[in-house]
């Protein structure tokens, strides 16, 4: 005789959907959690990448008795311009396939690298050329082809420690698709047309003061002095020999710049000056003829130049997604900044816009008091 076996009973459709929708209600309970979690990971990283900046500038003081210059301004044979002085150098001077005229122009980043594990990047840095000879693998004419080994020219290589991992691990031209350029209209890419490989983007930036910073109409490079401020409108500087920031309004970076310890401490203290600070980026804009957006929302990009790309002022308050020239990060309603005595602070962005431009000076005599 035969014996039937009972089938077990399987899931029914409705009971599925069940499991199915308690499952999704888990997960998104769950999510937020994971993202805060995820984000606050990511700010300790964003921390702990200013501290080894701020101390990487710190051991370089400690070499060389100052912090390094905001930007070099050396000019070369047979650069294009007559006048002398320290204005801030326009990455357009240096003309087409010209990698030897101009200004130079390489920021403070530069400088650190030995600090901070990349001395062989350092090392392949050509010191006869500008910027825009350092962004070109065309341009390697060393017996050894060093930067063909490399695989980048030195200009466009990633620093990790120079990226906010809140905000991109790379240069993520898809994310930041304006960021192509270190500057707008020049032609030093940071996507070289004689390679494939990009990269060499920064989401820190030096201070270099209280005042206003750039001539942002025309994204010249003019460091503004009071009797300057009147041809914003006009666009023309009174003299190019006289573009730094008033001595009350200078911060720890400008063109030239040599600030030291003993300036800082004798004038606001090393605690109430910001050194460093997650520079203004925007995402999603690309440059073209019919943007909506105002040329102040045309970041720029790369650590290699020492202009609005490394540097900025705290003329006004971060986070406001405005203008270039002013600090900015993704952490919502605070913002990471390093300070000369070695450390590092999360600062609420609704701080008073007159204790946030105090901190942005070395020596402006007004004390910020706490923050």
């Amino acid at each position: 005789m035969r014996t039937l076996r009972r089938r077990p009973r399987g899931f029914t459709l409705i009971e599925l959907l069940v499991v199915i929708v308690i499952i999704a209600i888990l997960v998104a309970l769950l999510l937020p959690a994971v993202q805060k979690a995820r984000e606050a990971a990511n700010k300790t990283r964003c921390e702990n990448n200013q501290k080894q900046l701020v101390l990487a500038l710190h051991n370089y003081h400690d070499t060389h008795n100052a912090f390094p210059p905001g930007q070099i301004v050396t000019r070369y044979a047979g650069d294009l311009t007559s006048n002398t002085g320290r204005r801030f150098a326009d990455p357009t001077e240096p003309y087409s396939n010209i990698q030897n005229i101009g200004l130079n122009g390489v920021s403070w980043m530069y400088h650190i690298l030995p600090y901070i594990e990349q001395k062989n990047l350092y090392e392949l840095w050509r010191p006869d050329y500008n910027v825009f000879g350092n962004s070109e693998l065309a341009f390697d004419n060393t017996p050894n082809r060093n930067w063909v080994i490399a695989g980048n020219p030195p200009a466009t290589t990633e620093v990790p420690a120079f990226y906010c991992p809140s905000r991109r691990s790379g240069i993520e031209l898809n994310k930041f698709t304006h960021n192509q350029f270190i500057y707008s209209s020049a032609p030093v890419q940071l996507t070289p047309q004689s390679q494939s490989k990009f990269g060499g983007g920064t989401d820190y930036a030096g201070c270099a003061g209280s005042g206003i910073l750039f001539n942002v109409q025309s994204r010249s490079l003019w460091d503004l002095t009071t009797a300057q401020l009147q041809y914003i409108q006009s666009q023309t500087p009174i003299a190019a020999n006289d573009l730094n920031q008033l001595s009350a309004n200078q911060g720890m970076f400008g063109a030239n710049s040599s600030t030291n310890m003993s300036a800082m401490i004798s004038g606001d203290g090393s605690s109430q000056t910001i050194v460093i600070a997650e520079a203004e980026r925007f995402e999603g804009l690309k440059i073209t003829a019919n943007s909506p957006r105002s040329p102040l929302q045309i970041a720029s990009d790369g650590w290699a130049w020492g202009g609005p790309a490394t540097m900025f002022t705290t003329y006004n308050p971060p986070n406001k997604k405005f203008d270039f020239s002013y600090a900015g990060g993704p952490h919502g309603d605070m913002i990471i900044v390093g300070l000369g005595d070695g450390s590092v602070r999360k600062v609420n962005t609704s701080i008073d816009a007159r204790v946030w431009r105090q901190l942005g000076n070395v020596a402006g005599g007004i004390p910020s008091g706490n923050f």
